[in-house]
């Protein structure tokens, strides 16, 4: 049975990344995979909704596993002010399985499920989309699909594709992250948790 078209909404806040390069926004498609995008088929902005769960991210994507690695690490936190009219809410488990996506994709360490779903949400014009992070368990991401120009953090946007965005610091990620950060192969446990308590609702 085909899948209703996806419920939007318009949606407002700060985003955080974190960048090794001097800038902060893609105007051309992705150079990697990533959890909502296929190497050179889209650009895709990755945000986080706080400022630790970038570094986080990092921290997972490297593989930095002792405060000693993540000392020499360093990286550039921006800062984002995201206004989009047409997102979708997956920002919890229980809200995806609602929508019809699976929640165990969201976090899954194969993104293909995610870059399927993306594809499937930008064909019915959705601009972006809130997920848990996968990297900062508890934290949300919301990924913008499209090219974004930045502009000065004062700028009041006149054009879809303006951002405003600052750069906040260059440095190594927060003393003590390690510790809370979900590597690749390792259960998340809220979703874990979710899942446990669907079985028992049933």
């Amino acid at each position: 049975m085909p899948r209703k078209a996806p419920v939007v909404t318009g949606w407002a806040g700060t985003g955080y990344r974190t960048t090794t390069y001097d800038v902060p926004l893609w105007v051309s498609p992705n150079r990697r995979n990533g959890r909502w995008n296929l190497a050179g088929h889209r650009c895709t902005q990755y945000f986080c909704l706080d400022p630790e769960a970038p570094f986080a991210e990092a921290i997972r994507h490297e593989n930095l596993r002792t405060e000693q690695e993540v000392a020499t690490y360093r990286t550039t936190l921006w800062q984002a002010r995201i206004d989009e009219a047409a997102v979708v809410d997956y920002s919890t488990f229980e809200l995806a399985e609602a929508a019809g996506f699976p929640p165990e994709a969201l976090v899954d360490d194969d993104y293909e499920r995610c870059q399927a779903e993306a594809d499937w949400l930008v064909s019915h014009g959705v601009a972006a989309v809130l997920s848990p992070s996968a990297a900062l368990p508890g934290s949300v991401n919301v990924t913008v699909f499209g090219p974004r120009v930045e502009v000065s953090w004062t700028t009041e946007r006149r054009l879809t594709s303006q951002m405003p965005v600052q750069r906040l610091q260059t440095s190594a990620p927060p003393v003590g992250l390690t510790t809370r950060v979900r590597y690749f192969g390792e259960v998340h446990l809220p979703l874990e948790a979710y899942l446990a308590l669907r079985k028992q609702d049933r």
